[in-house]
């Protein structure tokens, strides 16, 4: 097979260690006289930019001349000489090294540097071709200590199989590495899905589109093009390699929006396999503030506690119109619903004080604010609480037509102040009330997340 013969210097040239642009470029100029950036990039199919920084490099490397005029114009030297600087600068490449090996087996001049210490600059570095970027894919994965994110477009489990990325995943769960995927799950390709070591959490999410592995917060690989064709080579497939602690973050974020949003496999699963629909039921409750129609309510009926109180007026039997055990058994949780309600009462709550800048002023005025609205005395330990004692409080008390789940909006009010107010996560959960004989309610708050 002859091979022309610029192509054949092209490729001894990559050999010799060149970057394939630049053997290109010099190919193209040799035997031209001076010519101008944009010249050169048009004999090459690239930009201006490209065509002026790639020529700087070049010339840093003595491999192209450049003239004094403006514009610049630049010429190239002898094929022949190209070799001979190549090879003499690899020959001084290797006496460099030879000395900073004799420097550190002596142990001179060796600097121990805190790594922790060394700023890292970020840096965008592109992938092509599938089976090199899916090379990379496994690379990273490999090395990978805590954590792996994979977004998965419609064909993409297939390109994770293909490749040894499954069997890099499998290695990494077994050293306690997490792993989630987010993916386009379809009929085609489910069962591919089902190949993948059940400790990974896959979810479903109907219009992920774009495939990225990131791994640890501090390393991505996301597609910028992709073969429509699953069953094709990937020749034109083209990637980025992030190391960008900024960038990473914000795309990590994005991802974990998208995970929030999506179907968990097993429901995706049933959907596709069995035509059954098992995902949460998600419901609105509502619209507007909670807190506002409640102290309406109060308005109109003076003397009446807040919260689940207020839901069982005085010398009403209260009816719900269908039980508690009924709602259950259709797979609604009112004691859910009651305490979400809760929560973003708590939060407006504590928005009304949201200028007082001392937490222990806040606690005192909003025990103040939880007595005018005749939830009883409220005393808490600490700041912020850890248990918290609502006195001479008769909400608590269970009544057999409504049953305990009203308290737990209560508990949700609890949860959703300490929420606003210090941002932590916590689940509120009564442990004494009057129903019991006692002339309390008392609730413990456990910290789940401090953010």
């Amino acid at each position: 097979m002859n091979i022309d013969p610029m192509t054949d210097v092209i490729n001894r040239l990559v050999e010799g260690g060149l970057e394939e642009k630049f053997a290109k470029i010099l190919t193209a100029i040799n035997g031209h006289p001076p010519l101008k950036a944009s010249e050169i990039g048009r004999m090459n199919g690239i930009s201006r930019m490209d065509a002026y920084n790639s020529l700087k490099k070049l010339q840093d490397k003595g491999l192209v001349k450049a003239t004094m005029e403006k514009p610049m114009r630049f010429t190239g030297i002898p094929i022949t000489d190209i070799f001979k600087q190549l090879i003499k600068t690899e020959e001084a490449q290797i006496r460099r090294l030879q000395q900073h090996l004799d420097d550190i087996q002596q142990g001179n001049n060796v600097v121990m540097m805190n790594p922790e210490s060394v700023f890292q600059e970020p840096t965008f570095t592109v992938l092509k071709d599938r089976h090199n970027i899916m090379a990379t894919f496994e690379n990273v994965i490999s090395e990978s200590e805590e954590s792996i994110w994979l977004t998965l477009g419609k064909w993409g489990i297939l390109h994770i199989l293909r490749s040894g990325v499954g069997d890099a995943l499998t290695e990494a769960v077994e050293r306690g590495v997490i792993v989630k995927i987010v993916a386009n799950v379809n009929s085609n390709t489910i069962r591919f899905f089902d190949q993948l070591d059940d400790r990974i959490e896959i979810r479903h999410l109907d219009h992920m589109g774009h495939q990225g592995a990131f791994v640890d917060q501090e390393v991505g690989i996301q597609f910028v093009n992709v073969e429509a064709k699953p069953t094709g080579r990937g020749k034109e497939d083209t990637a980025l390699l992030i190391e960008s602690i900024d960038f990473l973050n914000a795309e990590l974020e994005l991802i974990g929006c998208q995970w929030a949003t999506a179907t968990a496999y097993i429901a995706a699963r049933a959907r596709l396999v069995d035509g059954m629909i098992t995902e949460p039921l998600q419901l609105t409750i509502g619209q507007g503030s909670f807190y506002q129609r409640l102290q309406n309510m109060l308005d109109d009926q003076e003397g009446v506690g807040f919260t689940n109180a207020i839901l069982r007026r005085p010398n009403e039997i209260p009816s719900m119109g269908i039980s508690e055990s009924t709602l259950n058994d259709l797979g609604v949780d009112m004691s859910v619903i009651l305490r979400t309600v809760g929560q973003r009462i708590g939060r407006e709550l504590a928005l009304e004080f949201r200028e007082v800048v001392d937490d222990a002023l806040f606690w005192t005025k909003l025990a103040i604010q939880w007595n005018k609205l005749g939830m009883g005395n409220l005393e808490i330990d600490s700041v912020p609480p850890k248990v918290v004692t609502v006195k001479e409080s008769s909400k608590c008390e269970t009544s057999p037509a409504i049953g305990s789940v009203l308290c737990h909006m209560d508990e949700g009010v609890l949860e959703g102040i300490l929420k606003e107010r210090h941002g932590v996560d916590v689940i509120a959960s009564e442990r004494a009330c009057t129903s019991k004989g006692h002339d309390h309610c008392l609730f413990e708050l456990q910290i789940e997340q401090i953010q």
